[in-house]
């Protein structure tokens, strides 16, 4: 084996070319400071301002927009319109409106009060104050053509377009809105829904500034550094941001103003400012500056491309590729040496092992199955074997030999059928035959109160089924349905080809089963069968989930298709049950 070359250290190469390129900036950093002795502040405070500025006026519109979102809910609320639609208003649909419209108001914050007006002037209101209520002025035509005017769409106002006022805390933001029946779309009646000047001095926190107010277009101050009120023009109620140079006496200073759009709020931001002219000097430096981080950026990205992003995409694609291949393969890419050369090893190295356990896991589980097939097939109870020659020998004494003799020819093909010479998978007209002796052995015991029927389709009898598939629930026919009935039963086998799926269904016209049995059978989950005494139901129901009834048929019907949807089951309770398998069909 040849030595493994010492790899370089992808760390070490990283470490040198920041140092390089911090060395460069450093020195770049210097050297131009040196030439750098006024700078402009004017761009740069205008941007801090507009940054401000558009940062509160877009987490006020924000909060305004889930306050029209929530004034929907409102209008929709049950209680809400049973309020309005009323032919009047009485305490009780009050009450119950406000109910209903506080379960909205507390799912958000800064919201100070609702109003609901009807038509002929009733209202109910939910709120966290004392309020005065101009009713002479919500009455008036002038204040209701304005809410109506936009056809059910929001308008903002300032404290109701003054017809509601806190008597105990500040202004209200209002945002009204007037409300259609939603059936009949006819007014029925107009919305207020108020909140506090809270989420105003929020958005200006949030900022991180002491340098910004909101205010009323009227000149009211609502929020924010009250000294900056006093600054408010006519200019500043403007859709777009606008700044005005101020003299403070011992500075120049920037005053920024902007309404909010679609509402009566201005909002104000104070910057001091400072104006200088660069040199050419200044000029030359910051070029020359800008130029040396270029070429600090070119060297970077050139050895990370080539050390670092090149080699691990070629890993990618080669993992990729090999993913869509359906098996893990080695990875067989050139990359540098170093980590990613080390990374490389450990990913073909992990995909060995992980082959190996893979190849492991498959043999366990193929032994696992095998068994559990063996046990399946050894937990058939020999009980039907001693009945059949406990009736025998019953005959023997009451009816005579011969009738002795084909009860014997009988038992014996069904044995002969039942063993057959230990194989797994027998054709299916094999099957039907131990089905058929077998229930000519039962009838021996049972008389007439059995009648089995078959509708098999010639093109299947010699497809391969899991022996023994049906004679279980023949079994469970009789013991579990028609025999606990008291009356003669039909069991009926019938078997056909579909969509290349081979269809076995066997019916009976016994007690059924309950849906809960039913569930229990179909579940995949192995604790079910541990859970059998919490069903309820008849004893012999709850039988079928145990041993090697229907449950273990249904497991070995799944491991023999690979699948858990194999099985369907159709009953009614006192009427039939009827178990349908659809398994790939095996011709022979």
């Amino acid at each position: 084996m040849s030595a493994v070359k010492k790899r370089k250290s992808l760390n070490s190469g990283l470490i040198l070319i920041l140092i390089t390129v911090l060395a460069l900036i450093v020195v770049t950093f210097l050297v131009s400071t040196s030439f750098v002795l006024d700078k402009t502040r004017y761009d740069y405070e205008m941007r801090e301002s507009e940054t401000m500025i558009n940062g509160v006026a877009g987490s006020v519109s924000a909060g305004i927009g889930t306050f029209k979102n929530l004034s929907r809910l409102v209008m929709l609320n049950d209680e809400a319109v049973v309020f309005l639609r009323a032919d009047r208003a009485t305490p009780g649909n009050i009450n119950d409106a406000r109910y209903g419209v506080m379960d909205v108001m507390n799912a958000t914050t800064n919201l100070d009060s609702i109003f609901i007006i009807r038509n002929d002037g009733a209202y109910m209101n939910t709120g966290k104050g004392v309020y005065d209520v101009d009713f002479e002025l919500w009455r008036s035509d002038e204040w209701k053509d304005r809410i109506l005017s936009e056809r059910g769409g929001a308008i903002i106002m300032m404290n109701a377009g003054d017809a509601v006022r806190r008597t105990n805390y500040g202004s209200i933001v209002t945002i009204a809105r007037a409300i259609y029946d939603i059936n009949s779309q006819k007014l029925t009646g107009i919305l207020l829904m108020n909140f506090s000047t809270s989420l105003l001095q929020e958005a200006i926190e949030n900022q991180g500034s002491s340098a910004l107010c909101v205010i009323s277009t009227e000149g009211e101050f609502l929020a924010g550094n009250e000294s900056i009120a006093s600054y408010m023009s006519e200019e500043f109620v403007s859709d777009t941001i606008v700044h005005t140079m101020i003299d403070n006496g011992s500075d120049n200073a920037m005053i920024s103003g902007y309404r909010i759009p679609d509402t009566p709020l201005v909002v104000l931001c104070y910057t001091d400012s400072k104006v200088s002219v660069l040199s050419n000097t200044t000029m030359y430096a910051l070029i020359s500056m800008g130029l040396v981080f270029i070429v600090a950026i070119i060297l970077a990205a050139n050895f990370i491309t080539r050390n670092i992003t090149k080699p691990l995409s070629d890993l990618t694609g080669a993992i990729e590729k090999t993913k869509k291949s359906g098996y893990l393969e080695k990875l067989d890419v050139a990359v540098p040496n170093n980590e990613i050369a080390s990374l490389s090893d450990s990913y073909n190295g992990m995909v060995e092992h992980v082959n190996q356990l893979f190849e492991e896991l498959i043999e366990k589980e193929k032994s696992v199955q095998r068994a559990e097939m063996r046990v399946l097939h050894e937990q058939i109870k020999p009980h039907f074997l001693y009945n059949s020659m406990e009736t025998i020998g019953y005959m023997a004494l009451n009816d005579g030999a011969t009738d002795v003799h084909e009860a014997l020819e009988t038992l014996g093909s069904f044995y002969r059928n039942f063993l057959s010479k230990g194989d797994r998978d027998i054709p299916l007209s094999r099957e039907i035959s131990i089905i058929k002796d077998y229930l000519s052995i039962q009838k021996l015991r049972y008389g007439d109160i059995i009648i089995d029927e078959y509708d098999v389709a010639d093109d299947v009898k010699d497809w391969q089924i899991p022996k023994l598939l049906l004679q279980p629930l023949v079994e469970n026919s009789i013991y579990h349905g028609i025999r606990l009935k008291g009356e003669a039963g039909v069991i009926k086998i019938t078997g056909y080809a579909e969509d290349g799926n081979l269809h076995l269904i066997v019916y009976d016209s016994g007690l059924g089963m309950e849906q809960e049995v039913i569930e229990r059978l179909l579940s995949t989950d192995a604790s079910d069968d541990s859970a059998n005494k919490d069903i309820s139901g008849p004893d012999a129901a709850k039988k079928l989930l145990s041993g090697f009834g229907l449950r273990g048929t249904i497991e070995r019907v799944r491991y023999f298709c690979g699948r858990d949807d194999v099985v369907k089951i159709r009953s009614e309770l006192g009427e039939y049950a009827e178990i349908e398998f659809i398994i790939p069909a095996r011709e022979n």
